[in-house]
């Protein structure tokens, strides 16, 4: 009987740990949408200090089978934190372009500021490759004091049309 409970008990932590953060399962839009809007909420709550819960390898902010993260961008386009490529933190991306010449960095801004919050397609080179593929992010505009922040997270092999289907209530940028 003890023995039992001890199993039963184990597995439950396991599950708890897993389902935690998220990183466990498959990376879905509405796994990234709810994961922008969490890290928007917790910007509010601390501004820049939430930036090290994003950048943790097996937090809650790294999900979708470690797909998944968020990254921070300020109203000027200029990347304050990405935790994939902090290469990026402190650059300004303003004049970056997909294939297709979209400006998505500055889409993303466009979107959050008009729309507190929205989906913006792109084609971006996944991980490791070099052709293009079709992505899409969610992106929410957070404020913690007189600061504004563009937080987002985002998808390969989605589509605005996807996006459309999934969720037609959202707000989706079309250039």
């Amino acid at each position: 009987m003890v023995k039992k409970l001890i199993i039963v008990f184990m597995s439950l932590i396991v599950a708890i740990c897993f389902t935690g953060n998220g990183f466990a399962g498959e990376l879905t839009a509405q796994l990234c949408k709810e994961k922008a809007i969490a890290a928007g909420k917790l910007i509010e709550q601390q501004g820049e200090e939430a930036f090290a819960s994003f950048k943790e390898p097996e937090g809650e902010f790294r999900f979708g089978n470690g797909a998944g993260y968020v990254w921070v961008q300020d109203l000027d386009a200029k990347m304050l934190m990405h935790p994939i490529k902090p290469s990026l933190d402190g650059k300004s991306l303003s004049g970056v372009k997909d294939t297709n010449g979209v400006l998505f960095f500055v889409a993303f801004n466009e979107t959050a500021e008009e729309n507190g919050a929205g989906w913006v397609g792109y084609l971006w080179p996944k991980p490791g490759e070099k052709g293009t593929s079709p992505k899409v992010s969610y992106v929410v505009l957070a404020n913690h004091g007189d600061k504004d922040y563009v937080v987002g997270s985002g998808i390969y092999d989605v589509t605005a049309d996807d996006i459309k289907k999934q969720f037609p209530n959202d707000f989706i940028y079309e250039d």
